[in-house]
């Protein structure tokens, strides 16, 4: 077994003999509660038809050299959901929302996981900081005092972040190769399965 064959098995329990909801994960006798989540999307804009995509890899993932991933095998760990009647911000968010909502379903420990979300998204990372101030307006847009059109995700947004403290890193969504680490190349090769998912499905 190599070393990210090692890695996603251990993801996904599928080699251990532990049931994964009594664990967090079991790894050479210690255990490890880090996970990275690469999400993005594709959008049709005039037709609001987009696509979800995320990746979800232990973080020790992140430290195999770019040159020794198989991304065929990455590839089937991808996950894609179609989104219709939306938008660029509120594609964003609900993707990161749907995987979030699968990995709570998925690793149902008693122990905590931490998550770092990885995304290009400037409205996911900083909705954090602008928390306090949606909070204080009740989800009220200052100009017009009519709720915040995503006003319902952000709530779910924040519901989620107090159950698993993830943190959010921003990634460059479109840099060139020569510049690409393990994590820039990962994310853009998410960015790609969404677009070719979109593709597939409106042509």
């Amino acid at each position: 077994m190599n070393r990210q064959t090692e890695y996603l098995c251990t993801a996904t329990s599928k080699c251990l003999d532990h049931p994964i909801d009594e664990i967090s994960i079991i790894r050479n006798g210690s255990i490890m509660n880090g996970f990275a989540l690469f999400t993005d999307v594709s959008l049709n804009p005039p037709r609001k038809l987009g696509v979800g995509a995320y990746l979800l890899v232990p973080a020790e993932f992140l430290e195999i050299p770019p040159h020794d991933i198989e991304w065929g095998e990455l590839s089937a760990r991808v996950r894609l959901r179609r989104f219709t009647e939306t938008s660029s911000t509120k594609l964003e968010v609900q993707t990161v929302l749907w995987a979030l909502g699968n990995f709570r379903d998925e690793f149902s420990c008693s122990d905590p996981l931490s998550v770092r979300i990885y995304t290009d998204s400037q409205c996911v990372v900083g909705l954090l900081g602008r928390r306090a101030g949606l909070e204080a307006n009740d989800f009220l847009a200052r100009r017009t005092g009519q709720r915040l059109q995503n006003a319902t995700l952000y709530r779910e947004f924040f519901t989620a972040y107090d159950e698993l403290r993830f943190e959010l890193i921003k990634v460059a969504g479109h840099s060139r190769a020569f510049s690409h680490d393990t994590v820039q190349l990962i994310f853009s090769f998410v960015d790609k399965e969404a677009r070719r998912a979109l593709t597939l499905w409106i042509g």
